[in-house]
């Protein structure tokens, strides 16, 4: 069977399910190739707490830049603890003198998609096998470049992506965060509706675009782990 004809035969299956129920039948068709990343961003929050109760023993990697903001650290341990979910940390492979002589000491602000490649993309590229399908937290509404988000897609790489809160609002994740009082990065607090690194997020102006604090002042609005299937909008 095809990955296409995979992806159609689960578009029928997983449309207007819920997310749990999404997350349900993904595990029972892909079972050990599924996985999960995610950065704690208030949606990963929200699927991290369906995960926890359908498949909690699910494959889950937080990729560290070592340029993380200390608050998501912390989140980091407190969900292990709170959920008892194994969130696995993995980074680059090479050393760090390597890496600055590869991108130079100030990457981030002179060449910020080479320094997402090697501190985040290619870590991602060294876990994702073949057959890998990814549980994202990606939303419609985040940003233009997933705006064509589906429930099930196959992504640049050629993976396939089972997105559970594609159809999601903003609103909706919050009201429940709320409803269910979940723990979630403090900085959404203080005007970061996106965080990423230290280097390369800012605060945003109450109403902004959601990923407006992420690269200011460059054409840049992802990282380069969602890469969308060729032909889509945004293509990232």
């Amino acid at each position: 069977m095809t990955k296409e004809s995979t992806i159609q035969r689960m578009s029928s299956l997983l449309a207007d399910k819920s997310p749990g129920e999404i997350i349900g039948l993904a595990h029972e068709e892909f079972d050990q190739d599924l996985m999960m990343t995610t950065a704690f961003g208030y949606s990963g929050i929200v699927l991290l707490s369906f995960v926890k109760d359908v498949y909690p023993n699910i494959p889950i990697y937080f990729i560290d830049t070592t340029y993380h903001f200390e608050e998501t650290l912390k989140l980091r341990l407190k969900i292990m603890e709170k959920w008892g979910i194994n969130i696995q940390k993995v980074s680059s492979h090479r050393p760090e003198a390597e890496l600055l002589g590869l991108m130079g000491k100030k990457a981030f602000e002179s060449d910020p998609d080479t320094c997402c490649y090697y501190r985040k993309v290619e870590p991602l590229e060294n876990i994702l096998e073949e057959n890998t399908v990814w549980l994202s937290a990606t939303r419609r509404d985040q940003s233009l470049t997933r705006a064509q988000a589906n429930v099930i897609d196959i992504d640049g790489r050629g993976h396939i992506k089972v997105n559970p809160l594609f159809n999601w609002t903003r609103d909706d994740c919050w009201t429940y965060i709320r409803k269910f009082d979940l723990p979630y990065n403090p900085l959404h607090d203080q005007s970061y509706p996106s965080i990423g690194c230290t280097k390369c997020t800012n605060p945003v102006d109450l109403g902004g675009d959601e990923r407006g604090g992420r690269w200011i002042g460059l054409d840049k609005t992802e990282c380069g782990l969602h890469i969308s299937a060729p032909g889509e909008k945004g293509n990232e």
